[in-house]
């Protein structure tokens, strides 16, 4: 059974990221709008220009805004990297974000990519080349012959990651005698399970020697591989403490959220200046005194420990009551939550909890741990830092979760589904094609499809949905 489980939630891993469900139309409904199966996929997929991340707060990291505008404007500067690395929370995405909203506005000829753990999709390296490339076709229509070009080249599956991102991105560049900026945010994240960092670093440092027409952007958080590629290829990394100078900036946060408590604000800011200067701290305190009952009582905890696992135990602990049926909600919500590799919404967690009613409930317990809009939007973790403590037995103690519980909670909230639904119409499941346009039973069909080309999930006797890769070209 649990390799049936492990089969079928595969499909998680790469539901929408790499592939693309082709259904037929029921014409029997032609007349009306079905539930767009595109737009359930549009919904769900992450985007990687970063609209999850939000630009700077007027009066902060105005030295490290100025110093990348400066480095970018510099014509004869011979150091065509910017490698601001520091720790997890730090606003190193804010600062990309907010680079990438000043380089528009001045139309500046800019691709970004936006790495995050919160989907296969960003996760991955597959798409990078050409996202990057379709950034610069959607700015001027003269990149699109050479670029088009490339990616109709019979062989491009059978090329390295670095000969796609000459072909696309700095030939074309050269070809059009253009200058250009690259974001990359996140470097951290980048998988490199099958070292596709590695290879993303490596061409990196290829082309900073031989491409003067290509600026980039990059962050990160100073893991070991990352600054290893720097040394190597005499990359001069900064961060905060560096560009900054002191921590003047979370003070500026804390008087802007806490603007309406003034009493609060230098006892949590003589707090955080013990974090290090790590904005997500200071957010996710914010948040908790905005809602907590006993503001003083949550300060004194506070000041225990300063440290981002300490505040996310504080933030559980004030958030989930300690009954047992309330813990065991928490487990199996987180635990779908992270076993999805694409976001899923609180709705259709609803549809797919073996318990009904118990997401809404935990999801905004957690608001402050958790980004979401509304009932229809895919839910986030707050940081990637909350995944690792939360799967770190050793630093969530009671609060551990197991995304793999989470996969088996996920498949079988599918074929319940796919059951009950059978049972109302058992002939229906002889067209797929036509169930699967169905809002109530295309998410379910969607998460069971397994992720081997050409493949298909084939319930007994009934029809099947065929699953098609994409690709770069």
């Amino acid at each position: 059974m649990d390799k049936i489980f492990e089969e079928y939630t595969d499909a998680l891993h790469e539901f929408a990221a790499q592939s693309l469900v082709q259904f037929k139309p029921d014409q029997s409904q032609s007349n009306q709008e079905p539930a767009s199966v595109a737009h359930q996929i549009r919904k769900v997929l992450p985007n990687v220009y970063g609209v999850q991340h939000v630009p700077c707060l007027t009066g902060t990291r105005e030295k490290t805004i100025a110093t990348i505008s400066k480095w970018a404007n510099e014509k004869t500067d011979s150091k065509p990297i910017f490698l601001l690395l520091d720790v997890a929370g730090s606003g190193k995405s804010t600062v990309a974000k907010h680079m990438a909203n000043q380089w528009t506005r001045e139309k500046r000829l800019l691709a970004r990519y936006f790495f995050s753990r919160d989907t296969a999709t960003t996760m991955s390296t597959d798409m990078f080349c050409s996202t990057v490339a379709d950034a610069f076709v959607a700015y001027d229509r003269k990149f699109e012959a050479p670029i088009k070009a490339f990616k109709e080249r019979p062989d491009i599956g059978l090329l390295s990651f670095e000969e796609r991102f000459n072909g696309l991105v700095i030939d074309p560049l050269e070809e059009l005698n253009r200058d250009a900026i690259l974001i990359i945010d996140a470097l951290d994240e980048c998988d490199n399970e099958h070292g596709s960092r590695d290879e993303l670093l490596n061409t990196l440092y290829s082309q900073q020697s031989s491409s003067p027409r290509l600026r980039i952007l990059a962050t990160g958080r100073p893991e070991l591989d990352i600054k290893q590629w720097a040394l190597v290829s005499k990359v001069v990394h900064t961060n905060f403490v560096q560009l900054e100078g002191g921590q003047k900036d979370v003070e500026v946060y804390i008087k802007y959220r806490l603007q309406h408590f003034e009493y609060i604000q230098d006892q949590l800011y003589h707090v955080v200046t013990h974090a290090d200067g790590v904005f997500i701290w200071a957010r996710i305190a914010c948040d908790l005194i905005l809602k907590t009952a006993n503001v003083n009582r949550l300060l004194e905890e506070l000041r225990t420990e300063v440290t981002l696992d300490f505040l996310y135990r504080v933030a559980l602990e004030h958030s989930i009551p300690k009954d047992k049926p309330s813990r065991q909600a928490f487990t199996v919500v987180l635990q779908m939550i992270l076993a999805a590799r694409e976001p899923l919404s609180m709705a259709e967690l609803e549809r797919l909890s073996p318990e009904p009613g118990i997401v809404e409930g935990i999801v905004t317990r957690l608001g402050a741990l958790l980004l979401y809009k509304d009932r229809e939007d895919p839910i986030r973790l707050l940081h990637a830092t909350f995944r690792e403590f939360l799967t770190s037995r050793a630093k969530a103690g009671v609060f551990f979760i197991q995304p793999e519980q989470g996969n088996q909670t996920l498949a079988l909230g599918c074929l319940s589904l796919i059951s009950n639904h059978s049972s109302k119409d058992h002939s229906t499941l002889d067209n797929l094609d036509a169930i699967s346009q169905k809002q109530d039973i295309s998410l379910p069909i969607g998460l069971l499809l397994t992720k081997y080309l050409g493949s298909t999930f084939t319930p007994p006797n009934h029809g099947y949905i065929t699953v098609q890769h994409r690709t770069e070209s």
